[in-house]
């Protein structure tokens, strides 16, 4: 065995020496192997980080407050400004927390005033209104804030949660997720924005093919299988609205407009039209052609509303078109939209904004501070409501901007009223919306002149001009509990035309008419303070209501009233008193008492005119007392 045991340890050595080398090298590939690994596992991470980075940018961006949960019900992220709506249970919101939790925080806490004193209740309620969302609906702060909650489902399982601010704003901002830098997870983005949405939204490409559509939309055709449809041609899906027979434009003539829409929608122009659905419903739709020739449509559910318009903004499923699409949709509005930055220096302005201000057209570029068109504009005299205080409406017009409040209305100098609806955005930007309502403003006009010529005849006699018998009596009602409260004298004095009757029979009812004209004039000569008033009562009768006169100036006014008659010296041949045109007056003051009626008053000055003209006439005579006679 001796002789055997150094080659056989040699071999060994050789063997230890080999499998050593085997061992080092693999453990060197399987080295390699795993920092390949971790090298990718590293790139993934920071990717996913970026990805989050951006997701929460977008949330900020968002205008409401904003929160998303994952299928779960979990917190993944929440902005800043849904932290700040809800301060008592902002320190919860971290990603992994529970809803319930959250919501028992609040509750607790008594930040919702729905929950007070039926804590249990309500967390069950809001539970299950927040796992199977139905509609929006609307929860009172603690700190008389009012909130509107929007919550909809992800196609995920998840859950997004809208929280807006309603005290201030009665009009809910929309706002779509910013694209993020890669394609297809700024077009995830993009569809659930645009499902959240309650606007229908659909997309055509160039070859009239649908490749962008949302749940909205989907309600509101429920006989389209819209999943299934992408891809297919506008013509076949309009063929089988024609057949569900939703369409109730079309109903008995559907050939005829399925070849006329197919007609204009192969035209290259934009257009807006309403159409009235089976339900009934009316959407108002807007179809806009971007210069890459794809087809736009916006559906809105114009049934319960009459002035309410929705700022769309639309994009494509890449990234770098995104910003084009947006373009394309504020250029598309119909309403003149400035966008000014931090700085207050104009960030961007459409077409119709151009075009609402032709004289400031050069002057709109980027860059441009606010305070510089303004000064210009108002040196222009862009404005009719600055000419002359220039100063002045600069000064109210800048804090208006700087500090945006409810809409203004503007009164250009070619006579358009523009109305001015600013808000201050989240990055302190001032984003301004202008529409032309001068046609609104000048149909308000009208309808006011109107009015005001309809008050004026309603209280008018047509013929003498006087005030009429409807308008006496709203007067001599009104006067009657002043004077009574103030304790002053009210007189009457009730005038007829003597033998009007003989006069219109003589000389003619056109010569009895100017009689009635003339008799008017010489009587509203004694009407001078505020309260007086003359009326036509009826036929040749006049009244004249003085308040706060008592029975010396009643007989005063009545004796210039007979003086001024006799010296107008109208003919009269037919009249058996006088040769010349008389009148009897009968007179009624005194202190008016709260519990009596005006018709007291009355009755006793047509007692007294009844007296004057029984015994003799062209005289006037005070109620209660002897006539007087002339």
């Amino acid at each position: 065995m001796v002789m055997y045991e150094q080659p056989v340890m040699a071999a060994l050595c050789g063997l230890g020496l080999l499998g050593s080398l085997t061992v080092a090298r693999l453990f060197s590939q399987t080295l390699s192997l795993h920092q390949r690994r971790f090298a990718q596992l590293h790139q993934a991470l920071q990717a996913e980080q970026k990805t989050r980075q951006s997701l929460e940018a977008a949330f900020e961006v968002i205008p409401d407050a904003a929160a998303l949960y994952d299928a779960d019900d979990r917190l993944v992220l929440c902005s800043e400004r849904y932290r700040k709506m809800n301060p008592v249970t902002a320190p919860l919101m971290q990603p992994g927390t529970s809803f319930e939790q959250i919501v028992r925080a609040g509750a607790a806490s008594g930040e919702v005033v729905a929950a007070l004193g039926r804590e249990e209740d309500w967390i069950t309620q809001r539970l299950e209104e927040h796992r199977h969302p139905r509609q929006d609906s609307l929860q009172s702060l603690s700190d008389n804030r009012w909130v509107r909650i929007s919550e909809r489902r992800t196609p995920d399982g998840g859950l997004i949660g809208l929280r807006t601010d309603v005290t201030e704003f009665v009009r809910q901002q929309q706002a779509l997720e910013a694209a993020q830098q890669d394609a297809q997870q700024a077009r995830r983005l993009l569809v659930r924005a645009l499902d959240a949405l309650p606007t229908a939204l659909e997309i055509f490409d160039d070859n009239d093919c649908l490749v962008v559509y949302n749940r909205a939309l989907q309600r509101m055709f429920p006989h389209i299988d819209y999943p299934v449809s992408l891809g297919r041609k506008f013509a076949d899906m309009a063929e089988e609205s024609l057949r569900s027979g939703i369409v109730i434009d079309a109903r008995g003539q559907e050939e005829r407009w399925l070849s006329q829409r197919l007609q204009e929608r192969a035209e290259k122009g934009n257009r807006t039209f309403l159409q009235q659905l089976e339900g009934p419903l009316w959407v108002q739709v807007y179809e806009r052609r971007t210069p890459e020739n794809y087809i736009v449509a916006i559906r809105l559910d114009v049934t319960d509303m009459v002035q309410q318009r929705q700022a769309l903004q639309t994009a494509q499923h890449e990234a770098q078109q995104a910003r084009q699409l947006l373009q394309d949709a504020i250029e598309a509005l119909p309403e003149g939209l400035a966008v000014f930055d931090a700085d207050d220096r104009l960030l961007l302005c459409n077409t119709q904004y151009r075009v609402m201000y032709p004289k400031l057209a050069s002057m709109l570029q980027p860059g441009r501070s606010f305070d510089e068109l303004l000064a210009f504009e108002a040196a222009h005299g862009h404005y009719a409501q600055a000419l002359g205080q220039e100063d002045d409406w600069e000064t109210v017009r800048r804090r208006c901007h700087r500090h945006p409040g409810p809409p203004m209305v503007v009164h250009m100098h070619d006579e358009r009223w523009l109305r001015v609806h600013e808000r201050r955005t989240a990055e302190n930007m001032i984003v301004g919306v202008h529409v032309d309502v001068t046609e609104l403003i000048q149909k308000e006009q009208q309808l006011a002149t109107a009015n005001e010529l309809l008050a004026t005849l309603s209280a008018t006699d047509g013929l003498t001009g006087l005030h009429n018998r409807r308008s006496f009596d709203e007067a001599i009602a009104r006067e009657w509990q002043r004077c009574a409260r103030h304790g002053l004298p009210l007189a009457l004095l009730l005038v007829d035309i003597d033998h009007f009757k003989l006069y219109n029979d003589h000389y003619g009812h056109l010569a009895g008419d100017d009689c009635l004209r003339r008799v008017a004039r010489l009587l509203a000569a004694d009407v001078r303070r505020a309260g007086d008033l003359v009326a036509r009562y009826g036929g040749e009768e006049f009244v004249l209501l003085l308040p706060g006169t008592d029975d010396l100036g009643a007989r005063e006014t009545a004796q210039r009233c007979l003086e001024r008659l006799r010296t107008e010296n109208i003919p009269h041949a037919a009249s058996p008193t006088s040769q010349r045109l008389s009148m009897s007056i009968g007179i009624a003051a005194w202190i008016p008492q709260a519990q009596n009626q005006p018709h007291s008053l009355i009755n006793a000055a047509d007692n007294a005119l009844y007296h004057a003209k029984q015994t003799g006439r062209a005289q006037y005579v005070m109620a209660s007392s002897q006539p007087e006679l002339l």
